[in-house]
């Protein structure tokens, strides 16, 4: 396992940790979907100003993919409830509140953790508001990225 991601638009792109990629020193690899299907993956981006890395997952032939939306990260409150995925190989959930909003490191703290990069932190409507990546796991495992397309 080298990151989990989540598909952000119908084209394919997907979000993950950009260390992850950068350290990985692969070129070419696999996505797996949540159908169990492998597809091949391409690294679009990994700015070294950014803890968020993009990729295009080609994923069109598979039927089982829907694209995620992010959160408007101005409208996450503290309190708020919100849904983990996580877990090397195998998937786990795990729920519970925010407990601290973005400041200028553009971080989310949640009382759920993860230690997986690109696991998922969520909304109760499944928007996305947070990303584990290795800049937020540095500050402790129950902190997130707020994700948002990388410029290129």
């Amino acid at each position: 396992l080298l990151a989990r991601g989540v598909i952000v638009d119908s084209q394919g792109t997907a979000l993950t940790d950009s260390d992850a990629l950068r350290n990985s020193g692969a070129k070419e690899f696999d996505a797996i979907l949540s159908d169990g299907s492998r597809v091949p993956v391409t690294i679009v981006g990994v700015a070294s100003s950014s803890p968020i890395g993009m990729v295009t997952v080609a994923y069109a032939t598979s039927t089982a993919v829907t694209s995620a939306r992010l959160a408007d990260a101005s409208k996450v409150a503290l309190g708020q409830s919100v849904i983990r995925i996580g877990g090397k190989g195998a998937d786990t959930v795990g729920t519970g509140v925010v407990a601290a909003l973005p400041g200028k490191n553009s971080t989310i703290e949640a009382s759920v953790a993860s230690a997986t990069p690109g696991s998922l932190l969520m909304n109760m409507f499944g928007e996305i508001i947070g990303i584990a990546t290795t800049d937020s796991l540095a500050q402790g495992s129950d902190y997130y990225t707020v994700p948002k397309i990388p410029e290129q």
